[in-house]
């Protein structure tokens, strides 16, 4: 298996070295850049993780990670100084995947990677279910056929969830709070939307619904 490739968006050149230098002794390919312009030349879809700082040379980088997410799904840790909650929540808003306040050790934050990394992309992220494939960290399902869909990251945590449920019927609540964080009702219409596009998209038996309580995952 290749090692996973980290790219580190972080102006400070000492900052940055010294954490690629700890991430490389752990087994990752890590390609570093010092600015937004080297970030967007460095990026592929072969980088399987980026750490971004926020205040950076040549623009922000949440302007950045907007950008990123028109065109990929890859995992994000913004690494910042900026701790007040419009920034955190622009920061979430924009689809980051952590938050993670400087200043912090590199020992530390290599930890946080390491745990970041085999929750997106450990064994448990491709598992089969009734003929077909999933693959949670790229939010991808191969089909009996061979063929691969793209899945959005919604639908994929739906799915993980009733299959972490090991077959018992979930309650909607339980979707909303573990998936959403709340319990608005726009999302508990939403639930249905997501799930009505999962049998459409592979098998209309896959969900099953159980009247008056939520879904089940029929695997």
């Amino acid at each position: 298996m290749d090692p996973v490739k980290i790219l580190i968006i972080e102006d400070d050149h000492i900052q940055n070295d010294v954490l690629s230098n700890f991430l490389k002794k752990e087994g990752y390919a890590v390609v570093s850049a010092y600015s937004l312009s080297e970030a967007e030349e460095l990026f592929d879809p072969s980088v399987k993780l980026i750490i971004l700082d926020v205040m950076l040379p040549d623009g922000n980088g949440l302007d950045y990670l907007r950008s990123l997410r028109n065109i990929s799904t890859v995992p994000v840790i913004v690494l910042t100084a900026l701790d007040d909650d419009f920034t955190k929540l622009k920061t979430f808003g924009l689809k980051a995947d952590e938050y993670v306040d400087k200043p912090v050790s590199p020992l530390v934050m290599t930890k946080r990677v390491n745990a970041f990394v085999e929750r997106f992309y450990g064994a448990n992220n491709r598992v089969p279910i009734r003929g077909f494939t999933f693959d949670f960290s790229r939010y991808t399902v191969t089909l009996p056929d061979g063929s691969e869909i793209k899945l959005t990251r919604k639908e994929t945590d739906i799915i993980r969830f009733l299959y972490e449920a090991k077959g018992n019927t979930v309650t909607r609540d339980a979707i909303i709070t573990n998936l959403w964080g709340c319990d608005y009702e726009s999302e508990d219409r939403a639930i249905d939307t997501h799930i009505k596009n999962l049998r459409k998209k592979l098998d209309p038996d896959l969900i099953l619904t159980v009247k008056g309580i939520g879904y089940r995952l029929n695997a």
